[in-house]
């Protein structure tokens, strides 16, 4: 390992994304807002001290948000860490979702692959993992039920910050029966 410089992490420098998939995005102002909400929120946790950003890499908000580290890797000095619930998962997607997966799991700083192949509950197995592994979670919750709902009470379960940008006024603290919470 000569001339490799290991760099450790705390959970404390440890940001995680969960969000919807395309089909369950209700996106009222357009894509290009969703973009810029992204960028805002990953800025803020750099600068709350965060500097490796975990993706579940599934369709839709994972893959955004982990060509929005990328975009801002060199500027902010971010990693981009890939959480892959098993080997393979692409391989159904539309091509666009399929390039777009491997460009960002060929760029990535680390990739966990948690399963050879598909097994039951390995996407919360790898919801989990993320959550365990981090202080912060910047998400699109809009109150679906789902993978993101399971994540989003994970998160406040483990006393995680939360950065919602499904509705910059919708309190996770609050109410939260209603929405699946």
């Amino acid at each position: 390992m000569e001339g490799r410089c290991i760099i450790q992490y705390t959970k404390e420098q440890v940001c995680c994304f969960s969000g919807h998939r395309p089909e369950k995005l209700e996106v009222s102002n357009g894509a290009a807002l969703l973009h810029d909400g992204l960028e805002c929120a990953v800025r803020r946790a750099a600068q709350a001290g965060c500097t490796a950003f975990f993706t579940g890499m599934s369709r839709g908000f994972d893959l955004w948000a982990a060509q929005t580290v990328l975009s801002l890797r060199e500027e902010l000095h971010l990693s981009l860490w890939c959480a892959v619930p098993y080997a393979g998962q692409e391989e159904r997607w539309a091509d666009y979702w399929r390039s777009i997966y491997h460009e960002v799991l060929f760029a990535a700083n680390r990739v966990f692959c948690l399963h050879d192949r598909y097994i039951s509950g390995c996407y919360h197995e790898r919801n989990r993992f993320m959550v365990d592994g981090s202080c912060r979670l910047i998400c699109y919750f809009n109150g679906q039920p789902g993978g993101t709902a399971f994540t989003v009470r994970l998160a406040r379960k483990h006393g995680l910050y939360i950065d919602n940008l499904a509705d910059r006024q919708l309190n996770l603290w609050e109410g939260s029966e209603e929405r699946g919470v």
